[in-house]
């Protein structure tokens, strides 16, 4: 049996680390700090190869791709990682990694530090579907109010879990990296957009928007579930100044 390797970190998440810009300057900030940190997230097929970086990467690989049965997948491969990986602290990023990493902290005996990137019982992928929602409030009902390490993006998720569970969670807001930057032409207005194009964020109406505006530009950067249909709708409108980036 090969020998277990020691962390002081690792983060947990449910997608395939190489466009997740906030796990990366979350990691690279740790190991700033930390002799060892890792990040695990998940292999998909449009995955690339990992750059290297100032931390491990680790990419777990599941048969199931959505739903009940990738989420039940991926967790049971987390966890056997995280039993087989020891580590000082087990940072579950959302309550999709927070199964695994707790039960694998309390046999472990690691600290268990929780990130709760969004209030997740409301993001638009569980609006409409009661019987998933309800599992995901039963696991956040049973581990939740157990946690001791907590942190959240925004003082209204904060006030939340605080309302509903007691339970402080520190403020850490989602920045990019500090950085000088050249002066921009102060004549052309660019709208930068950088995430995933899924439900619930607003970009059919930022679409609309700026379709009305000629002395505007708007990047989209990124890909998700809305990518065909939003490049259907800008088509539809013939709106040149809309560009999409796609992954970065």
């Amino acid at each position: 049996m090969s020998k277990m390797a020691k962390y002081d970190v690792l983060l947990c998440v449910t997608n395939d680390l190489t466009y997740d810009q906030r796990m990366y300057r979350i990691s690279t900030s740790l190991a700033k700090q930390y002799a060892k940190v890792g990040l695990v997230g998940r292999t998909k097929k449009q995955s690339i190869p990992l750059q290297k970086e100032t931390f491990e990467q680790h990419r777990l690989h599941c048969f199931f791709k959505t739903g009940f049965l990738f989420y039940a997948e991926f967790n049971l491969r987390l966890f056997i990682f995280l039993l087989r990986n020891q580590a000082k602290a087990i940072c579950s990023v959302d309550l999709d990694t927070l199964p695994a990493c707790y039960i694998a902290s309390r046999l472990r005996k690691s600290k268990l530090v929780f990130d709760a990137h969004e209030y997740y019982l409301e993001t638009p992928e569980l609006m409409h579907r009661p019987m998933v929602k309800w599992v995901w409030q039963i696991i956040e009902k049973f581990i939740v109010p157990k946690l001791k390490h907590c942190y959240t993006v925004s003082n209204s998720v904060a006030a939340y879990y605080r309302q509903t569970y007691k339970k402080k969670f520190e403020l850490i807001r989602n920045l990019p990296f500090s950085k000088q930057i050249s002066k921009l032409d102060s004549t052309k207005c660019i709208l930068i957009y950088q995430g995933v194009l899924n439900k619930g964020r607003g970009l059919e109406l930022l679409i609309d928007l700026v379709s009305e505006r000629k002395d505007c530009t708007l990047w989209l950067v990124g890909e998700g579930d809305l990518s065909d249909e939003l490049k259907l709708l800008v088509e539809k409108k013939q709106s040149a100044n809309i560009i999409f980036k796609g992954y970065q």
